[in-house]
């Protein structure tokens, strides 16, 4: 059941992450082909989150690895998966990645000219 915002007490679980973190998971997300979702103010239960993040491969869309940041460390979930807490946001990512299939590096497009080019 839905309760309204008035009425819901108001505890923060979730902080909102630094904009280097962010700049640091955008980045390693798109080297590895991954998407990036920021949610804002979600509420589940009686936790409130200021930001969610929602990592998840572009051809597999239900996997994915939601993380958040709490006063003392950053959690990790995968979809249908245990929370796992860590101390920093490189051992968080470290474990995003190795947990998502990641798709290859994009091809380029096939060109005569290229092919020859060494001529």
């Amino acid at each position: 059941m839905h309760i309204p915002a008035a009425v819901r007490p108001k505890t923060i679980y979730g902080e909102a992450f630094p904009l280097p973190e962010l700049a640091f998971m955008r980045n390693g997300a798109a080297r590895n082909g991954l998407r990036m979702t920021i949610l804002l103010d979600q509420v589940l239960d009686a936790a409130e989150f200021e930001e969610v993040v929602l990592i998840r491969p572009s051809f597999r869309p239900h996997r994915a690895v939601t993380v958040w940041r709490t006063a003392n460390c950053i959690i990790a979930q995968a979809a249908g998966g245990q929370p796992k807490a860590f101390g920093g946001i490189r051992a968080a990512m470290d474990h995003v990645f190795a947990s998502l299939p990641c798709s290859a590096r994009a091809r380029r497009r096939f060109s005569w000219r290229y092919l020859f080019s060494w001529s």
